[in-house]
């Protein structure tokens, strides 16, 4: 997984690159999964919201919805994870990406709060650590 990839609603991962977003599914998002019966996404030039679901995924653990990071238009959708499912759980971050968007908005940064929190927490991790020696 590269370093530019951030996870949302804790089973999803987007990608910021020149402008567009790519959205796929996390490795929480596969972990009780084994294997994906069917895979509903939107269809090119579809305009999205944020935080509204836009498509699914259906498997053996049930159904996952999926969700845009930001309102856009949909310009490309995954025509290989349509075909094979099984393409998601092999490579969700390369071959099983789900779908690419082009943002209609800036995309809403929270990397910042997220980091200050991690920096806190970090440090709670050092002095348990220290208590544990």
């Amino acid at each position: 997984m590269s370093d530019n990839v951030k996870n949302f609603k804790h089973y999803l991962w987007y990608k910021v690159q020149d402008g567009v977003i790519t959205v796929g599914i996390n490795e929480d998002g596969l972990e009780d999964i084994t294997e994906i019966n069917s895979v509903d996404l939107p269809q090119e030039q579809d305009e999205v919201d944020a935080d509204t679901p836009i498509g699914s995924i259906e498997s053996d653990d049930g159904q996952l919805e999926i969700f845009s990071p930001v309102k856009g238009t949909v310009i490309e959708v995954n025509a290989d994870v349509l075909e094979d499912p099984e393409i998601i759980l092999e490579d969700s971050y390369e071959e099983g990406w789900l779908l690419r968007i082009e943002a209609a908005e800036e995309l809403e940064d929270e990397e910042t709060e997220e980091n200050d929190d991690d920096e806190e927490d970090d440090d709670e991790d050092e002095e348990t650590e220290e208590d544990d020696e």
